[in-house]
């Protein structure tokens, strides 16, 4: 049977690259990834299906990069992928039979992309070619394809590019797609599917999918972590509080509370007239403002939030000196905040009378 090195380029695709390797990785003879200095977990999870990665300093000429991916190759022909591309099951076959099928007298194949779910008449590149023939290649975008001099043919499979975007609707899209193909969702898939359903008030399907991704035990905390706070906002928009904060108890077991989980968890209490236990929680937000952050977290839950809070409560229990304390602390890190200095005229009123 024909040999096959898979090539592709990456930087910075940890939500797609896992996906992409799942599809193909078990098909051909060796992976081969050229990492472009990515600064996310590209190639951490990329080295779950090859260890043959390797780094290149990122430059303004992208085919200096290919054009030394190509030289590491060691099998018969070369086959390139994005890492946005995947092979649906049928077209898994489909590149299985054309391996058998291959003769050595081919120079190039090419073969269908699909960049649009609903696409009609999907364009022909060449993107297998053999490493001893005479080619050239071309990248515009994300529609790289390979130049051959010699015999190239026509196949029927077909690579779908499903990226990353910034669009939500494409993502459900392309979620909906896979689902349909029955490809196999990888963790990274799972938690991105239950934030695209959570972001479309989709909260039951959304929990259903973080569930999916809890359960695989992933390593990374603060996936983990993040799924608890979807999880707690999917229930209290479902108005099931008690699960709400169930949930966010929940992630305290991934590492050393976070200022955000703290914060959550003394407005629940808050919000139930708990005073002393919102102290509690918010005196650990504070506390653990310098915690090791999530990467997306905001702000405030470290710095003014707590503090404003804590002023709120320790006011309700009658100390309005450590209440004004807390607030002159808000007001440090947030010197215009319509609250913090509404509070600064209630205290001064009401401690200097």
């Amino acid at each position: 049977m024909t040999t096959v090195s898979l090539c592709m380029i990456v930087k910075n695709n940890e939500a797609v690259i896992e996906r992409c390797l799942q599809s193909v990785s078990d098909l051909v003879d060796e992976v081969i990834i050229v990492d472009l200095k990515s600064t996310d977990r590209t190639r951490e999870l990329a080295s779950m299906f090859t260890s043959k990665i390797y780094s290149y300093e990122a430059s303004d000429h992208e085919k200096d990069a290919l054009s030394y991916l190509f030289e590491l190759a060691t099998k018969e022909y070369i086959f390139y992928l994005n890492p946005n591309d995947i092979l649906f099951e049928n077209d898994r076959k489909k590149f299985t039979k054309l391996k058998q099928s291959i003769h050595s007298n081919l120079d190039g194949i090419s073969m269908k992309l699909i960049t649009n779910l609903n696409e009609s008449t999907p364009k022909m590149l060449t993107r297998l070619v053999n490493r001893s023939s005479s080619y050239s290649f071309h990248v515009e975008s994300d529609e790289f394809h390979f130049n051959v001099t010699g015999k190239v043919v026509d196949s029927d499979l077909s690579i779908n590019h499903l990226p990353h975007t910034n669009n939500p609707h494409n993502h459900i899209k392309i979620f909906e797609k896979m689902i349909e193909e029955n490809v196999v969702f990888s963790p990274r898939d799972l938690f991105y599917y239950a934030k695209e359903l959570s972001d479309h008030h989709q909260y039951d399907q959304s929990i259903l999918y973080f569930l999916k991704f809890l359960r695989k035990k992933q390593p990374y905390n603060e996936h983990n972590i993040l799924a608890c706070y979807y999880l707690a906002d999917n229930y209290h928009h479902l108005n099931l509080f008690e699960l709400e904060k169930s949930w966010l108890l929940h992630s305290l077991q991934y590492e050393k509370p976070q200022p955000e989980t703290c914060c959550r968890i003394g407005y629940f209490f808050l919000e139930n007239t708990n005073y002393d236990s919102a102290i509690f929680w918010y005196e650990e937000a504070v506390s653990n403002k310098n915690a090791e952050q999530l990467s997306n977290v905001q702000y405030s839950y470290s710095t003014w939030m707590p503090h404003l809070q804590l002023a709120v409560c320790y006011d309700r229990i009658g100390k309005h000196q450590l209440a004004n304390e807390h607030n002159e602390m808000a007001y440090s890190y947030h010197p215009t905040h319509a609250s913090i200095l509404s509070n600064r005229q209630y205290f001064s009123n009401l401690l200097n009378k």
